[in-house]
């Protein structure tokens, strides 16, 4: 019996050694899993290191509850939006396509290598699923990406391929080993499994959000530990339920991706860690159930096996499941490269042995060295192949800094992250016409290796990372309008509209020394009040044009339009006005409308309204104008008025 100390001992020297070897597996372009499954393997019973390990229940456990958390890191990085497109052809891939591998496998297996059939199929279903992660982290160690749609299907795919192979290679585990077993009740049992897996992910994924934003802790480390116990119960509940709890934490993840909640960046990193820790004891548990003398035995047919599994079984499932789909050859063929085994066969050739079957040592050692074919062959030719096949592209450029800022406890909102894809409606547009809430800033904009300070005619372009403040209601909703296509706009040309301009028979006095107040709201509203007592002109520019129509009906000059433009105010005649007045909630364009008055008119005083102490010092800084803080100067006529009272003579 080991001692505690000297278990401890052992795991983090094996975990470091894991983490240092994984830079060697970088550099020759081999996924980082052999890497793990070798240091294992060395400090095996066979290796080195003579650690017998035999123990199939306690692999099978720390499998499962690896994969859990694996699955769930990946939903948590599957963003909806990008595999949405592809959802249908994925999904088709996860289901038909890894129970055609499994089928062709098996038959090749019994006619081939002569093995019983249920033992042959068993041996298809268990390596008939694949291990994306394997792929990108060979992609990612080269710079390279994959053009269109190939990475969210390949994502997709292997995010949700795992739960068909499982119930695949239990359902055949079981009816190897249980006499009279009816086999048809593996057809019900599989919808039944597979619907109420989704159900499950989907109805959890609400409430995981919801219990996010709805419960405040006291400590920012506790949410981390909220989210790994959410993966446990829920995975626990679905299996209970004879759900499947692999497609059940993965689609909850994926929920989490697509909705706002507390502290999201800060969970997301934890799991990603997280599932790493995860791959590295896995494949170090793997690697030391694995007796390295036994695999020379078996070792010309675990080759034919992984040979007919990559050139044929593999290429057969890709190009049924993908017949007639919007991919071209050349991406089918890559699809179908890719197919790399990883984790999951290896964890699911112990279920013979937790079974009881008596020859589940080959179904293990053939199921383990096809993997590491597969892996060493189609992970060290796959970046030829895709420069070869011309569907490889380089990886964007990615900010090198984190945006994330450290909030006090004095400071007002949330922060929130929002990468910006190829295909969102954002790309192009400018800041001031994503339809921000006036109540959210963008406080800086990820560009490269570098930062924007975001104003109000700064364009969005790809793989920008905007960071957002605000309260949560107000980032949901400013997530919305940068996430969602824009609504089809009605443009009226200027020239056409008898609003969008000052009528021919407007009074001088308008067009010259006169204040311009933009924004007839509240605020704006006592402004002209108090001008119009004192005599004092002005025009007023505002979008909403109900209003416009209403103020020149009660003989008030006022423009249509939105005044970040140049055209807006020239039709105002800011060029020639004393002071432009900024009544207008909405930060980004406040500071576009102060560059557009300079502009035109250098020597214009600018006064603004704002209603947080963030904002005006942001426009203080970038020396916008005379700043008033509607709350602090409430605050100061109220301390006027005690003054007052407090220091009248008696």
């Amino acid at each position: 019996m080991l001692q505690p100390s000297l278990i401890l001992l052992i795991t983090g020297v094996l975990v470091l050694a894991s983490i240092l070897a994984s830079r060697v597996s970088d550099r020759i372009g081999v996924p980082a899993l052999i890497v793990f499954l070798g240091i294992g393997m060395l400090a095996g019973s066979d290796g080195p290191g003579g650690i017998h390990f035999d123990d199939t229940a306690m692999a099978n456990l720390v499998g499962t509850l690896a994969l859990a958390f694996i699955l769930f890191s990946g939903g948590l990085d599957t963003n909806w939006r990008i595999v949405r497109p592809v959802m249908g052809r994925g999904a088709v891939l996860s289901t038909l396509g890894v129970a055609i591998t499994a089928g062709l496998v098996g038959l090749f297996v019994w006619t081939a290598l002569g093995l019983p059939l249920l033992v042959s199929m068993l041996i298809g279903a268990i390596i008939s699923s694949t291990d994306a992660a394997a792929v990108f982290s060979v992609l990612r160690g080269r710079g390279v990406g994959l053009k269109g749609n190939l990475k969210p299907m390949l994502e997709l795919e292997s995010g949700s391929n795992d739960p068909m192979a499982i119930f695949l290679t239990m359902g055949i585990t079981q009816w190897l080993t249980e006499p009279g077993f009816d086999w048809t009740r593996l057809v019900p049992a599989f919808f039944l499994n597979m619907a109420g897996g989704v159900a499950v992910g989907l109805v959890a994924g609400k409430l995981a959000s919801m219990l996010f934003n709805r419960v405040r802790l006291e400590y920012e480390g506790l949410y981390p530990v909220l989210s790994m116990s959410l993966v446990l119960l829920i995975f626990g509940a679905a299996e209970s339920l004879k759900a499947n709890g692999f497609l059940a934490v993965y689609l909850c993840g994926m929920m989490l991706n697509g909705t706002d909640f507390a502290h999201k960046r800060f969970v997301v990193k934890f799991h990603d860690g997280l599932a790493w820790l995860m791959q590295i004891g896995l494949f170090v548990v793997l690697g030391l159930l694995v007796f390295p003398s036994h695999l020379p035995a078996i070792a010309l047919q675990a080759l034919m096996v992984a040979a007919f599994l990559m050139l044929v079984a593999r290429p057969a499932a890709v190009a049924i499941g993908l017949w007639k789909s919007e991919f071209s050859p050349r991406e089918r063929a890559l699809i179908a490269w890719t197919g790399l085994r990883g984790a999951v066969p290896i964890v699911l050739a112990t279920y013979p042995y937790m079974a009881g079957y008596e020859h589940s040592d080959i179904i293990f050692n053939i199921v383990f060295f096809t993997v590491l074919t597969s892996v060493l062959v189609q992970g060290t030719l796959l970046m030829p192949v895709a420069r070869w096949l011309k569907v490889d592209e380089p990886l964007a450029s990615r900010p090198r800094f984190s945006l994330e800022i450290e909030q006090s406890g004095q400071a007002q909102g949330d922060t929130r992250e929002i990468e910006i894809l190829p295909n969102m409606a954002a790309v192009g547009r400018k800041v001031a016409d994503l339809g921000i809430p006036s109540d959210v800033l963008i406080l800086l904009i990820g560009r490269g290796d570098g930062f924007v300070v975001p104003r109000g005619n700064t364009k969005i372009e790809p793989y920008d990372t905007l960071l957002l403040l605000g309260e949560p209601a107000g980032l949901r909703a400013a997530g919305h309008a940068v996430l969602s296509p824009p609504a089809p706009v009605r443009i009226v040309e200027p020239l056409d509209d008898p609003l969008a301009a000052l009528p021919m028979s407007t009074d001088q006095k308008y067009l010259s020394k006169q204040v311009v107040v933009v924004g007839y709201g509240r605020v704006g509203k006592r402004m002209c009040d108090a001008l119009r007592e004192r005599g004092i002109p002005f025009v007023v520019v505002d979008q909403n044009r109900e209003i416009v129509e209403r103020l020149r009906a009660n003989g008030i000059p006022a423009v249509a339009g939105d005044a970040s433009t140049a055209m807006v105010l020239a039709q105002a005649h800011v060029a020639r006005a004393a002071i432009l007045v900024i009544a207008t909630p909405d930060t980004m364009k406040v500071r576009q409308m102060a560059e557009t008055a300079r502009a035109l008119n250098p020597g214009i005083e600018i006064v603004v309204r704002t209603h947080s102490e963030m904002e005006a010092n942001l426009l203080r800084q970038e020396e916008t104008g005379t700043i008033f803080l509607g709350e602090q100067e409430l605050a100061n006529s109220m301390l006027r008025h005690v003054l007052s009272r407090m220091l009248k003579p008696d």
